[in-house]
């Protein structure tokens, strides 16, 4: 099962939340986890979960998802709780309420029926949300190299999954060669993480799927996964949040 609660800030200083602040929200959502899980996830090296915070229309909008049910019962369901309304940023030392909580579950039979067995657009517009990066052969990529993407979503997915495996070098390499952005609006920028500053990109592309339906409908699949995933690097320290855009012609 794949699932969301997206939570809606206020500040007391009467301030926006930018998307900087998910490292601070990180450890604000890992002190509600169990120390045990959240161990559990250290030793693993996995993280079948991704946050981020963004502004929207003038809202804070603190964003956490859960790729399968163990996660989502302990990562997503503390947060849902009557007693978590409010919570303090000590590096800011601002209180911070929470206005409104929503929340939307899907369960992979039904994801599977929705974006794979069902014939899916060629044309697959993404929007970068808060910035995003790569690291390949010890260097930092922040721009959207397909290889590199795709790569991304099928190892999160692999790694969400139990019972199933996306991820094999043919698949990655048809995808690639299928597959064509032919539009983008971008801009760089950096992220910092523990006094790094990690260059990323933010923006949207759109893509164009050649190739057999199947094919198409396996890059819808992915990049509709990387709603819950994340694309790219520390996805679980705010960034690499990802949407994907209602059908289009182009």
């Amino acid at each position: 099962m794949f699932a969301k609660i997206q939570m809606e800030l206020a500040s007391e200083k009467n301030q926006a939340i930018q998307f900087q602040k998910a490292t601070v929200l990180q450890s604000i959502l890992m002190s509600r986890i169990k120390p045990e899980y959240a161990q559990a996830m250290h030793e693993s090296g996995l993280h079948p979960y991704s946050q981020s915070v963004r502004t929207e229309r003038g809202k804070s909008i603190w964003t956490v998802c859960t790729s399968n049910k163990e996660s989502y019962h302990n990562i997503i369901e503390p947060l849902q709780s009557d007693s978590f309304t409010r919570f303090v940023m000590e590096n800011d030392s601002c209180n911070v309420s929470i206005r409104t909580k929503q929340q939307n579950i899907i369960c992979k039979t039904d994801f599977m029926d929705r974006f794979y067995f069902t014939d899916s657009g060629r044309t697959i517009k993404v929007i970068f949300r808060t910035p995003t990066a790569f690291k390949s052969q010890g260097q930092y990529v922040f721009f959207p190299d397909l290889k590199l993407i795709y790569q991304s979503l099928m190892n999160k997915y692999d790694a969400a999954s139990v019972d199933e495996s996306v991820k094999s070098d043919e698949a990655l390499e048809q995808l690639v060669a299928y597959g064509k952005i032919i539009q983008y609006r971008l801009q760089s920028g950096f992220f910092a993480v523990g006094g790094v500053k990690i260059p990323s990109f933010m923006g949207e592309i759109t893509i164009k799927v050649a190739g057999p339906q199947a094919m198409v409908n396996f890059a819808n699949l992915l990049f509709h996964f990387g709603e819950y995933s994340g694309i790219g690097i520390k996805t679980a320290m705010g960034m690499g949040n990802i949407c994907v855009a209602e059908r289009i012609k182009v």
